[in-house]
């Protein structure tokens, strides 16, 4: 066979490089969609020793990376068994609990970033109501964050025949994280503490003492807890995985309802929201979403006025419907007028200037009353 000469012999050489570069740009082309790829599979089943370490502190506690670290292989199998349900079985709840999650989610992380606790707790509704405000379970846990009466009162949300401080989605989140935050510092570990979020404190303290007699460890996974107890936490992780990255899951048409915005008007008790909104040009409907915790539609009976959330922009409007459009005073409250009302009582009753009372409701004497529904009373 002839050999090949000097200038064969470069293109060959030549040839075999360029082959050797496809080869190489081929591989980190594969390289680079595996890692990709593996960014959208489930958290559970990644490789943990290719996890950077977590920051230290409680906040980190529900990272990927923390989780593979401190969770023993049966947690993790536990997870995971989870995550198969909610993505088959349960696959339509989960989608109407993150579209309504839309709603709250940035508040709630600001509260919980306040209160120094674990953000990913923002998903914990998702266990427990779905982010649905009526929610009421069997054992007559009520709200977004299913507080029952007792645990209820402990966090300043009470109860009564006109409302329910307890279906109130943003008063009931700010107790959630306070009572969340008093959890951990009573079990220093947060597992624990969402145990006993679910079962009560005197359950999770019952099953370490225990553990503690026995010799045996202590971590949550190895307690002796009721049925519900024990799943609560793999149910939360897993639920809060497929929260914090849907279309890793193949949820990937989610509708998240927008977040809830709104102005506030203080307004005087006896006032119920279907004439509020009738009166004012305000959406009655948007009203009673807006406070779920009035539960028979009308300011509850006090001395004091009730600040309401209102639709963006229904304060100006308020003003300019009832003020002729002048503000007059930092603060104020919308008054409904009784039958009775004078002038005179209204100067007595309120600490303002009756000046200023007619001036920003537009009046001059008392048969102006008449003809008022509502007044703006400065405060």
């Amino acid at each position: 066979m002839q050999q090949a000469g000097p200038v064969e012999a470069r293109w060959e050489d030549a040839l075999v490089r360029l082959g050797q570069w496809v080869l190489l740009a081929a591989a980190l082309t594969a390289l680079a969609y595996l890692i990709a790829h593996e960014a959208t599979i489930p958290a559970v089943v990644k490789n943990p020793a290719a996890l950077p370490k977590p920051p230290p502190g409680p906040q980190s506690a529900y990272s990927i990376s923390a989780l593979h670290r401190r969770l023993p292989p049966d947690a993790l199998n536990e997870v995971q068994r989870y995550l198969d349900f909610y993505t088959t079985k349960q696959r339509r709840r989960v989608e109407d609990g993150l579209a309504r999650s839309g709603r709250y989610l940035d508040a709630y992380r600001q509260i919980f970033r306040a209160e120094g606790i674990p953000e990913e707790l923002v998903y914990l509704p998702m266990i427990e109501s779905g982010f649905m405000e009526n929610a009421v379970s069997p054992a007559k846990a009520v709200g977004v964050w299913q507080f029952i009466e007792e645990t209820g009162q402990l966090y300043n949300l009470h109860h009564d025949d006109w409302f329910d401080r307890r279906r109130d989605p943003l008063g009931s989140a700010r107790a959630a994280a306070k009572f969340l935050s008093h959890l951990h510092e009573t079990f220093g570990d947060w597992d624990l503490a969402l145990a006993a979020y679910n079962s009560g404190a005197g359950t999770v303290k019952w099953a370490l003492r225990v553990n503690a007699k026995a010799k045996q460890t202590t971590q949550f996974w190895s307690l002796n807890l009721p049925e519900e107890t024990r799943n609560y936490v793999p149910a939360f992780i897993a639920m809060m995985l497929i929260a914090k990255n849907p279309s890793a899951f193949g949820f990937n048409d989610i509708q998240f309802q927008p977040k809830v915005v709104f102005d506030q008007i203080k307004v005087s008790p006896g006032v119920t929201l279907a004439d509020l909104g009738e009166s004012l040009g305000v959406d009655v409907d948007q009203l009673y979403e807006l406070n779920p915790e009035l539960i028979r539609g009308e300011i509850p009976p006090g001395d004091k006025p009730y600040t309401l959330r209102v639709p963006v922009g229904t304060r100006a409007r308020v003003l300019s419907k009832l003020a002729g459009g002048q503000s007059g005073a930092n603060d104020y409250f919308v008054y409904r007028v009784k039958a009775a009302d004078t002038l005179e009582m209204l100067a007595s009753q309120f600490p303002t200037r009756l000046a200023n009372i007619q001036k920003l409701s537009q009046i001059k004497d008392d048969g102006d009353l008449v003809n008022k529904r509502f007044l703006i009373i400065p405060l």
